[in-house]
């Protein structure tokens, strides 16, 4: 399964990127190159899993406010396309996640009612200890870079979600390549010690695969 997952994962990846960056230009939008190259990974992982039938959902509850964005639309335009291409049913959250990544929001930008479990005080207290951290040990400030910092927390969400329910991937295909990633792999092992500070638990090699190479995001722009 893991196998396939990496097979279908590769092939998918420029493809997906090159219908959203075709989406984004046609709309006009102002989203960064980085931005939708998360998202192209975000997408290619969720179709891969479907296609191999591994799917992990996460929930919809904490994604309502995204449908008042006007990248909406454009993302459910983009969802149709990967869902007739693929011939496959991506959730409605990958709708949400895929209009937030256009509107370069992160899910402390939106507004939300008190019933919806978006921001969570400690889950926001990691992130900021974990940015602290990461200037303290490493000498630098991932603060400065925005996309990054929006970037990041679309995933760290329903990553600490996961966790939380001892849902973790466990068959992600980016594991082999994140050796390469010297210096953001650091920044995902200082993440990592803080949330099992907070939580007793710590993220696979799964999930720190994934947080690795968003961290990476922080160090593409850089360059």
């Amino acid at each position: 399964m893991v196998i396939e997952l990496e097979e279908q994962y590769k092939k998918l990846k420029d493809e997906v990127y090159h219908t959203v960056a075709q989406f984004s230009q046609q709309y006009k939008l102002e989203t960064p190159d980085t931005v939708i190259y998360n998202l192209a990974i975000h997408l290619s992982l969720s179709i891969a899993r479907e296609i191999t039938g591994s799917y992990i959902d996460t929930s919809n509850s904490q994604l309502e406010a995204c449908k008042e964005l006007n990248t909406y639309p454009i993302a459910q335009e983009i969802i149709k396309v990967l869902n007739e291409e693929y011939k496959i049913d991506l959730p409605e959250s990958d709708t949400c996640y895929t209009a937030m990544y256009l509107a370069n929001k992160s899910l402390l930008d939106l507004d939300f009612n008190c019933e919806f479990d978006i921001v969570d005080d400690e889950i926001e207290n990691i992130m900021n200890e974990t940015l602290d951290a990461i200037k303290d040990q490493l000498g630098y400030d991932l603060r400065e870079n925005e996309n990054f910092v929006k970037g990041m927390s679309l995933h760290f969400y329903p990553a600490i979600e996961r966790l939380e329910n001892n849902k973790q991937l466990d068959n992600n295909p980016m594991v082999k390549e994140i050796s390469s990633y010297e210096e953001p792999l650091k920044c995902a092992h200082i993440l990592n010690d803080i949330v099992t500070k907070h939580y007793n638990k710590s993220f696979n090699d799964n999930e720190l695969s994934y947080i690795t190479l968003h961290f990476g995001t922080a160090f593409y722009d850089a360059k």
